[in-house]
């Protein structure tokens, strides 16, 4: 697959095609040890990739001791690949699980930046980031709506975007959506969106299905903005003014891919919930997971592009809470992450659900082996 593209890669990795990665320890005072511990402890997650933990060594330890009380199977931090950021006895003193602060917060702020570097240098192939507390870099001194735009102006990138992946437990399929808008204000969103963001975003979509993913003709559904996309001008006039007549030039412009749209953000979500669950008829007959929900659903796209959050992220949350995957595209690395929060109301209990984490590591794995291939065919 050659794809003509840069990608950071790690020349040992290249060499023995495996993939390193680095994970993030997220904010300290957060379920993200918790959940890295766990996901690390199960062995086929950590079967066909090398892994390092880039966090501080005595919160990772103190995470682990904790758990062991709970009897659960996790990692030993002694048994595992960690790059320790050593912070200040100040700093790691107000350090408490379950509290996060500006302590935490810096120091979240602190793995993170240092796993990019590293990954820039070529140490590794991609990074699986845990979650942090954007008020808390704010606390900190760190001014980003998130780790997703640390990411992209740490690596000189100016177009990228949230990709959000799960895959059924039920059937198998995979589901892909991408937002053309983030984190703004719903008053922000009709003016913030352009042909212009549309074409930048559906080009991140078309390059990372078909690189990444392997699709060489995906099928793309786009959502209208207004309810029943507006309807001929009736319930807002955007669809008429400029995304419909964007959508027809984008057609004609891409003879590679198939778009399909303005679909009302109302119906957009019934064909990916039923290959999500399923046919009933067939999971009464059969438990095990359709092998490809396409042979019972015509049409079913292969990813979806939402214009704003939560239009995305509701369906996507409501059918994939503890399973759904941010991974960023746009960047010259693989990056991945659980989509759920720093949880600290029950950080330190043991009963964090580590699902999320462990499909963020395999995705992030999936993901480097194509781009290492990619590299091995150029």
């Amino acid at each position: 697959m050659k794809t003509g593209k840069t990608f950071f890669t790690n020349q040992l990795s290249w060499q023995l095609k495996r993939p390193h990665l680095v994970i993030t320890l997220g904010d300290p005072a957060g379920i993200g040890p918790e959940v890295i511990l766990k996901a690390l402890g199960d062995p086929k997650v950590i079967a066909n990739c090398k892994f390092t933990v880039i966090g501080s060594r005595s919160l990772l330890q103190a995470a682990y001791i904790k758990l062991k009380q709970h009897n659960l199977e996790v990692a030993n931090p002694e048994q595992l690949s960690i790059i320790d950021l050593e912070l200040e006895k100040s700093t790691e003193d107000k350090i408490t699980t379950g509290i996060g602060n500006a302590a935490s917060g810096m120091a979240s702020f602190a793995y993170l930046e240092a796993a990019i570097k590293r990954t820039l240098a070529g140490e590794f192939d991609g990074i699986v980031t845990a979650p942090i507390a954007k008020s808390l870099w704010k606390a900190a001194g760190h001014e980003y709506p998130g780790q997703t735009e640390v990411l992209a102006q740490y690596s000189g990138v100016k177009k990228f975007g949230m990709l959000f992946v799960a895959r059924s437990p039920h059937t198998g399929y995979l589901l892909r959506t991408l937002l053309a808008t983030t984190h703004i204000p719903l008053r922000q969103v009709a003016d913030t969106l352009t042909p212009e963001l549309m074409r930048a975003k559906l080009d991140l979509l078309e390059e990372c299905l078909r690189f990444d993913f392997g699709l060489e003709i995906p099928r793309i559904a786009i959502s209208g903005l207004n309810p029943h996309s507006g309807e001929q001008g009736q319930l807002g006039s955007e669809e008429q003014d400029w995304l419909i007549p964007w959508l027809e030039q984008e057609c004609r412009q891409r003879p590679r891919v198939q778009l399909h749209g303005p679909v009302p953000p109302d119906t957009l979500w019934v064909k990916p919930a039923q290959a999500w669950y399923g046919e009933s008829t067939i999971k009464e007959k059969n438990n095990t997971p359709i092998q490809n929900p396409k042979s019972i659903i015509p049409n079913l796209p292969d990813a979806y592009l939402a214009l704003y959050h939560d239009q995305g992220l509701i369906p996507v949350k409501l059918m994939a809470f503890d399973r759904a995957i941010n991974t960023t595209i746009g960047l010259p690395f693989v990056r991945t992450s659980p989509d759920h929060g720093t949880a600290f109301d029950i950080a330190g209990q043991g009963i964090a659900n580590p699902t999320s984490m462990k499909a963020a590591i395999e995705l992030a794995v999936e993901l480097a082996n194509r781009r290492l291939e990619a590299v091995n065919q150029q």
